[in-house]
């Protein structure tokens, strides 16, 4: 009896002691950044675009650059702005226009002035579809151009 009891007592003991040895999945998935949705680009925290619906594309860029204190629109505001742009086979099918206002009056008046885009919290955002870069293919004829003329103007890279 002696040993039925030591036997259950140690086996007790192992079960009770091993899953403190082993891995607490629980914890380590707390660890793990969240996985990121694809579709959504994070323009550095401070707003979020979502690819559209439907769109085909094989080049997705964002861009940034801050306000100057020179630019006309600081005064208004304006802090930061983004393009989002999309292409196909080197022709632009889709983009975003992304300005970041200090706050959600600053927005609204700049959108309202500007008639240009929607306004979302301290964003505002106007968007372009494959038309628009058709219409200004004579212009600028491809997708590298366009984030080249971008880039020559300031803004850079998203990574």
């Amino acid at each position: 009896m002696k040993k039925v009891i030591a036997l259950l007592v140690t086996v007790w003991m192992i079960v009770s002691i091993l899953p403190a040895c082993g891995s607490n999945n629980d914890a380590d998935k707390k660890d793990e950044p969240a996985k990121a949705d694809p579709a959504v680009v994070n323009l550095m925290d401070m707003y979020s675009v979502k690819d559209p619906e439907g769109l085909e594309y094989d080049q997705r860029v964002a861009l940034y650059a801050p306000v100057l204190e020179s630019d006309e629109t600081y005064e208004a505001g304006r802090r930061q702005t983004f393009a989002v742009l999309y292409g196909k086979d080197g022709k632009g099918v889709y983009m975003y226009n992304v300005d970041i206002f200090d706050t959600e009056d600053s927005a609204k008046a700049y959108a309202e002035t500007s008639d240009n885009g929607t306004v979302d919290g301290t964003a505002v955002v106007a968007t372009s579809d494959a038309a628009f870069f058709t219409a200004m293919e004579s212009y600028i004829p491809d997708l590298q151009t366009w984030i080249d003329n971008l880039m020559q103007s300031g803004l850079i890279e998203v990574e």
